[in-house]
């Protein structure tokens, strides 16, 4: 695997992942601006601008669009993060001049038709409410609410009813003539693909143009305090309780103990052999899923949570034997042992036969976002695997102590009303 990147004059950044063993080639075009950056008043247009671009372009109708991905794109999507809105496709790689021409089409010359855009609304806003019925993502979003005050992670990324309503055809195309531009665009290709061909292809397809767009930067908050410790949202004709548990991780924490916090996240609660699952569940029954992770958000924040799917009845009792293990000393060296083979055999079998195009694309994206080279994704998997072999138990109880503290929690119950 070899990564090559060329920056333009004018910001433009195309970076190729080259795997020699590949057929494929994923290919991504990348606008710096997500749902971070929806106007207040209106949460979602972001996730309305990306659903819009398969809906015409100046030379393609949005029936145009569908015919030719069918033929020609093994798949294609879009999506919206915090950060960043992806246009992605999948082809062999003999289409890799397809593949950039239909994606800068979409890209640069979307018209965004306003009865498309009345249409495209309902898929939205019920893509919304399946969200909203979902008593787990009510349950994240109740807690980051309560765990940011200005971050952006404390939205609903996908946007709201009032926000959505709000959102008009001049809303998207003054979005795309301002920030679809060279210097607030990536685009990465990852597979069997050579980089001066990438860069040829993206680079005549792409009109040169100095102007520039200042990026936003967002404190993670992780010094500050939870704005309220404990929240209860009442659903009905509900047979479970979800309990959330979950606090702030510094974005800075070296990788040493970001991958200890990894294995600590694992041990602690994810699957049949971690501790949690074995007191929770295996010893009383009280909980049908129990999990616990550390999840980083790149260029906004960290957490780490812990989630349970209980019975409505026991949900003070299982709260109060998670923080017993959570606050209890880790000293059973065996657990970690048999956790720390499996992960070191995983990751020796990524850094021999590598990762999927996914993962690499997400490795590249993680080190942009975060100031860091992306020449670094190349010896990236075999870093971690010699970090993660020098880990001892007591890595893991140094992230316990230092970032494990009662108060910088936030819990939510979602019970029956």
């Amino acid at each position: 695997m070899k990564i090559n990147e060329t920056i333009r004059k004018d910001g433009l950044r195309i970076i190729t992942c080259y795997i020699p063993h590949k057929k494929s080639i994923l290919v991504e075009l990348i606008a710096r601006v997500g749902s971070a950056y929806d106007p207040l008043d209106k949460l979602g247009l972001f996730h309305t601008f990306e659903h819009m671009a398969f809906k015409g372009t100046k030379k393609r109708t949005a029936k145009d669009l569908t015919s030719f991905a069918a033929r020609n794109f093994i798949n294609h999507n879009a999506s919206t993060g915090a950060l960043g809105t992806t246009y992605e496709v999948m082809v062999i790689d003999r289409k890799l001049p397809l593949a950039c021409e239909y994606l800068c089409d979409i890209y640069l010359n979307s018209v965004f038709n306003s009865a498309e855009l009345k249409k495209e609304k309902r898929p939205i806003l019920l893509e919304i409410a399946s969200r909203n019925d979902s008593d787990a993502a009510v349950a994240h979003h109740a807690l980051n609410e309560c765990l940011y005050k200005e971050n952006p992670l404390r939205r609903q990324g996908g946007g709201t009813l009032a926000g959505i309503a709000r959102v008009h055809r001049v809303d998207l195309v003054k979005a795309k003539n301002k920030l679809h531009i060279p210097s607030n665009t990536i685009a990465i290709a990852v597979g069997n693909v050579r980089h001066n061909d990438f860069v040829k292809e993206i680079s005549k397809r792409i009109p040169f143009n100095a102007k520039k767009v200042p990026l936003q930067q967002w404190s993670d908050e992780v010094n500050e305090l939870p704005l309220k410790k404990e929240l209860t949202i009442k659903r009905p004709k509900r047979g479970k309780s979800i309990l959330l548990l979950k606090c702030k991780i510094p974005l800075d924490i070296d990788l040493r103990t970001r991958e200890a916090f990894f294995l600590f996240s694992r041990l602690i609660g994810r699957g049949p052999s971690s501790i949690l699952w074995h007191e929770i569940r295996e010893r009383r029954g009280l909980a049908y899923f129990i999990d616990s992770s550390y999840y980083e958000t790149a260029g906004l924040g960290a957490q780490f949570s812990v989630y349970a799917e209980i019975h409505p009845s026991k949900s003070k009792q299982v709260e109060k034997l998670i923080w017993q293990v959570l606050t209890k000393p880790l000293t059973d060296n065996s657990k970690f042992k048999e956790l720390h083979e499996q992960m070191f055999d995983s990751f020796e079998i990524v850094a021999t036969e590598g990762m999927s195009p996914y993962s690499y694309e997400s490795y590249i994206w993680e080190n942009i976002t975060e100031g860091k080279p992306v020449k670094a994704v190349e010896t990236q998997d075999k870093k971690r695997l010699k970090i993660i072999s020098k880990l001892t138990l007591k890595d893991l109880e140094n992230v316990r102590k230092q970032f494990i503290r009662p108060e910088r929690f936030v819990r939510v119950l979602v019970e029956p009303a």
